[in-house]
């Protein structure tokens, strides 16, 4: 691990207003050097309009996006070319939407592909760490700002809800705690980030198993995806630790 970070152990900061925001560790000499620089993701090439820096605020946004996370990964093809061709067409107005319907429908009933989503998850956190960014609001952001998904896409209110917080308001095109995001075109200086750790642990996955365990209520009432993955990765991990 870089040493030239400043690190910040989870037990210090207050965990209902941090502001979070997860990369793959790979990215992460680049950050310390030229901070975090917008771009768009390889999932929202047909979806955002500009490059912005999305983070979620508080642990319960951290385990709600989680889990949004999950429910996407089970609905989404597990190619990205058709995953993209399928998100454009859902736009075109004309384009029967009952053959995405009945695509996400049929990958909703597959546990086969929930539990891939589940793995899929569990990968993309191994290889993943949490930073915590100083953002300051009307300077970096603003609590105002649109989510693009719920206000440009054109998507059918009942797909995004399908897909979003168990709390969200598809109607409302206000960007919500869990699915935060910097003005566009916004660099993060350096000296605004650091890297989250817990008990010396920075993977991203130690760090979501501790905020699942630390409100397991929680969890279970709201994001069912979610404990379906702890109870799917972490039964595991148990039992084979059992026959050793």
């Amino acid at each position: 691990m870089n040493n030239k970070i400043n690190t910040c152990d989870i037990s210090t900061i207050d965990l209902d207003n941090v502001f979070l925001h997860y990369t793959n560790i790979q990215n992460l000499n680049s950050i310390i050097d030229n901070g975090l620089v917008p771009k768009k993701g390889i999932n929202a090439k047909v979806i955002e309009k500009s490059k912005k820096i999305f983070f979620s605020i508080g642990e319960k946004g951290v385990l709600v996006i989680m889990d949004s996370w999950i429910k996407w990964l089970i609905a989404k093809p597990k190619s990205n070319l058709i995953y993209w061709i399928g998100a454009y067409l859902l736009k075109v107005s004309f384009f029967p939407k009952i053959i995405h319907k009945t695509i996400i429908s049929n990958n909703k009933k597959s546990k086969n592909k929930s539990n891939w989503a589940y793995r899929k998850l569990k990968n993309i956190l191994d290889n993943s760490i949490y930073l915590i960014l100083d953002l300051e609001e009307n300077v970096d952001f603003s609590f105002d700002d649109v989510d693009e998904v719920k206000a440009f896409s054109n998507y059918p209110a009942s797909y995004i809800k399908s897909l979003y917080a168990y709390d969200s308001n598809v109607t409302e095109k206000q960007m919500e705690y869990w699915n935060m995001h910097t003005f566009s075109n916004k660099v993060i200086e350096p000296h605004k980030i650091s890297l989250l750790i817990y008990e010396k642990k920075y993977r991203a996955s130690d760090i979501v198993k501790y905020l699942i365990e630390k409100n397991l209520n929680f969890v279970k009432k709201n994001c069912e995806h979610l404990y379906k993955y702890y109870n799917y990765i972490y039964s595991s991990v148990d039992m084979n630790c059992n026959k050793d």
